[in-house]
């Protein structure tokens, strides 16, 4: 199986469990009306600190990437050690909040 091959079965398979790449933080890039521009993705070493400093280095290459990107309206997500959305952090980065349990 090559390396091509291989992400897509990754892929597929975090579809079906709802699960993706263990901690990593997802910066979701939108403009200022909610369109999404792309995402952007830094990994953690799974503390507080680790996702903030992950989010701010996302945050920057969304800022670098997409002229049009909406600080606001461009989501913060963080997955744990499982590969499952795990953590929301807020906008100025000073608030980690749980995500409800699915």
């Amino acid at each position: 199986m090559n390396a091509i091959t291989s992400q897509i079965e990754t892929n597929r398979s975090a579809r079906r469990t709802g699960t993706g790449a263990p901690n990593i933080v997802i910066r979701e890039a939108c403009d200022r009306d909610g369109v999404v521009l792309g995402h952007l993705v830094a990994s953690h070493d799974g503390t507080p600190e680790g996702i903030v400093a992950a989010a701010r280095r996302a945050t920057q290459r969304m800022f670098n990437s997409f002229a049009d990107a909406s600080n606001v309206n461009s989501r913060i997500i963080a997955t744990d050690a499982t590969g499952r959305p795990r953590w929301s952090v807020s906008p100025n980065f000073a608030v980690i909040e749980e995500l409800a349990a699915l």
